[in-house]
């Protein structure tokens, strides 16, 4: 299974071939490969191998016939090991935008968390400033005053309704671990 480049026959290797797979590193390549830095790397690293490792491939092919099966075992095993990981960890296979979305999603939830409870807390304080009635400083310290209650209580209700989903999720724990230590 070994590709040809140039008339030369270069081996493949399944691990590789699956690593370079993943959307990230093949868009990771792509760019490397279009970066002027990156195409003079890839010249400076093949004229490297022309000259110093090319030269050489000769002479280390009789000793590579006995420890190729080895090699071959051990990228088996490392293609079986990236199967594995790809069904546990299905996220490395998602498109590279989708990564970069979901990262700055997760990177900016507190700050749109934050701008999000911030408008909360003026839309309840304009409610009940316009329940209150009226202008002046007493207005506005009452419904002030209402908003921090109203904000208050609904925050007490969420970590209310936290607890006891957490307490149900416990004693549902709770009661299978009873039952399988009774089987």
């Amino acid at each position: 299974m070994a590709a040809q480049v140039n008339g030369e026959v270069h081996p493949s290797s399944a691990t590789l071939s699956h690593i370079t797979g993943y959307p990230v590193i093949s868009d990771s390549i792509a760019y490397f490969k279009q970066n002027p830095y990156g195409q003079k790397s890839i010249e400076l690293g093949d004229s490297a191998y022309n000259a110093f490792a090319k030269p050489v491939i000769p002479y280390i092919a009789k000793p590579y016939q006995y420890i190729s099966p080895y090699v071959k075992k051990a990228d088996l095993i490392g293609d079986n090991t990236l199967s594995k990981i790809d069904e546990r960890l299905p996220v490395l296979k998602k498109p590279t935008h989708e990564l970069w979305t979901d990262g700055k999603n997760l990177v900016f939830f507190p700050l749109r968390k934050g701008f999000e409870t911030k408008d909360h807390v003026f839309d309840v304080y304009g409610s009940e400033y316009k329940k209150v009635g009226g202008d002046g400083l007493v207005t506005s310290s009452k419904a002030l005053v209402s908003t921090g209650l109203v904000v208050t209580s609904e925050a007490l209700a969420w970590i209310g309704d936290l607890l006891r989903a957490g307490k149900v999720r416990a004693k549902e724990t709770g009661n299978d671990l009873a039952r399988q230590a009774n089987h």
